[in-house]
């Protein structure tokens, strides 16, 4: 009874951590998309000179912020999607007749 157990819970932690790298890797290569879409409008440069802080980065630098913008909220948003698609349901709609 134990041996199936832990296979269960085996199963339950191989399935949590290839959803978790799903939904970060489809964020990532999301976050790539929404970069080069977004730097090919906006010049960083251009950027930098409406900034109301003094800022002193650089063209890459300012690439990479972007992007680790565009992947963390990419990110959070893939996994709110998850942990929704997971939740449980109501006894609503639990109910089939009426």
């Amino acid at each position: 009874m134990s041996q199936i157990q832990d296979y269960n819970q085996r199963q339950l932690k191989r399935i949590f951590y290839r959803r978790l790298s799903l939904a970060l890797w489809i964020s990532f290569l999301t976050a790539a998309a929404e970069t080069m879409v977004f730097f090919a409008a906006f010049d960083p440069d251009l950027l930098a000179d409406i900034m109301t802080w003094e800022n002193d980065f650089s063209i890459m630098q300012t690439y990479t912020i972007g992007f680790f913008f565009f992947w963390f909220f990419n990110a959070v948003a893939a996994i709110l999607a998850g942990v929704v698609m997971v939740l449980p349901r109501t006894k609503l709609a639990k109910r089939i007749d009426r």
